[in-house]
């Protein structure tokens, strides 16, 4: 499942990464990491997210050495897309609905369900490189240059799955 969500996204020209995968909601690296189910496998990718690519030969032999490895996308123009991530256990909701207030609108996009009952919204990178920038507002984090998120189907801590909302997948 994860292998095909991988090349499909690579086929998108999304460069993918695989990410550790979670078990009984520890995460497979062994250790007591930070962030089970969200780091780069260092043992197929040993420079993390930065060893993203679209290459569908690449990509099959890193799925077929860890099947259920989750799969991370790296944002910025080696993908074309930057990510606002949205976590409202942490305000993330009142932090966008506050920006949109006094703004406008999010236009619809393409949107993923994080296993942590957060959102991915994914947008198209602007042609001036755009940094990454973590805290933005309370909840609120932009995944760009030097960034990468988790993607469906990925499996998170909680056991919840990531999800392309009904209609909005890329």
């Amino acid at each position: 499942m994860n292998a095909e969500a991988a090349a499909a996204l690579a086929r998108l020209g999304w460069a993918v990464v695989p990410v550790w995968d979670v078990r009984e909601s520890t995460c497979a690296c062994g250790g007591r990491c930070a962030s089970p189910g969200k780091h780069p496998l260092g043992t197929l990718a040993s420079h993390g997210f930065k060893d993203a690519t679209r290459d569908l030969a690449t990509v099959r032999r890193w799925w077929t050495r860890r099947p259920r490895a989750n799969v991370g996308v790296a944002t910025g123009a080696v993908s074309g897309v930057v990510v606002l991530d949205v976590d409202p256990r942490h305000d993330g909701d009142a932090s966008l609905a506050a920006l949109e207030r006094a703004f406008s609108p999010l236009p619809l996009t393409v949107e993923a369900r994080t296993g942590g009952g957060g959102r991915h919204l994914y947008f198209a990178s602007p042609a001036s490189p755009l940094a990454s920038r973590g805290a933005m507002r309370p909840g609120l984090d932009l995944k760009a240059e030097g960034g990468y998120v988790v993607a469906p189907p990925s499996v998170h801590a909680s056991g919840a799955r990531y999800d392309w909302r009904p209609g909005q997948g890329p």
